[in-house]
């Protein structure tokens, strides 16, 4: 037991004094948590940064950047940096030159909503290491939205629809009347080839359950992030306003002749 405590006590002593010694260090790491495309627009670059503090006695220095754990550049003093793998026509060089760029400073051009995952930097000398990930949604807007609600053919039922198209991520659709959230609805999910999704969400109430006019709104959400749209419409039916205009005239009649009548 004494042994065992000896050599826990060496081992933690050793893991405090590589963590002083640490002669490569990342302090501060870049990558938003979201970055939205925005339709009819040439999308500006998306820029990561990793910013490294290494002592100057250092040697055999590389700097990594990783996307899901696959390598997509690399920095080397002796050759700088150079893209790889599937992000090698999209990370724009040119970036290291400027004066004031770091190693760790990437711009990806034209960002699609596959680059959506989690992001790694790495660094390393022949005495040392450290490493940093931070995940990025990319969000595509929809490039539409959309709220019905009619009487269905029989004037018996309000069909309501909502339909939102060509978002990421995932879209979450609700639908509400009077406050109400409607839970037996028919939901269609679509991917595209392009990889975006299109929902649409329909249900049929009985008419003798909505009051003319109801506000009746639909909104969605995109998982795992803030975005969310929300759109109103009134149902309103003209068929029972008629009515209820005719009831009016015949209330008003009746009461005009009992006055004459007296």
């Amino acid at each position: 037991m004494a042994g065992w405590r000896g050599r826990s006590a060496t081992f933690v002593a050793w893991l405090a004094l590589l963590t002083v010694t640490q002669s490569v260090r990342i302090t501060n790491l870049r990558v938003p948590r979201t970055y939205t495309l925005q339709r009819n627009q040439e999308p500006a670059p998306l820029v990561l940064d990793c910013e490294v503090e290494i002592d100057a006695e250092e040697q055999g220095f590389v700097l990594k950047w990783l996307f899901n754990n696959h390598s997509i550049y690399q920095w080397i003093p002796s050759v700088k940096g150079f893209a790889m793998g599937f992000m090698k026509s999209k990370i724009d060089t040119k970036i290291f030159t400027m004066e004031g760029s770091g190693p760790g400073v990437i711009s990806i051009k034209n960002p699609d909503w596959n680059m959506t995952g989690e992001y790694t930097c790495a660094v390393q000398t022949f005495e040392s290491t450290d490493k940093r990930s931070a995940r990025l949604q990319i969000i595509v807007p929809e490039s539409d939205f959309m709220l019905e609600a009619r009487m269905g053919s029989s004037r018996a039922d309000v069909d309501i629809m909502c339909a939102v198209q060509h978002v990421f991520p995932q879209p979450l659709v609700s639908v509400m009347f009077n406050t109400h959230i409607l839970d037996s609805v028919l939901t269609h999910l679509d991917q595209d080839p392009s990889g975006l999704y299109s929902m649409t969400v329909r249900s049929r109430i009985p008419r003798d359950q909505i009051e003319s006019p109801t506000p009746i709104t639909c909104a969605f959400i995109l998982v795992g992030t803030n975005y969310t749209k929300r759109r109103e419409t009134i149902f309103y039916d003209k068929a029972s306003t008629i009515q209820h205009k005719w009831t009016t005239v015949a209330v008003v009649m009746s009461i005009a002749s009992l006055a004459l009548s007296s």
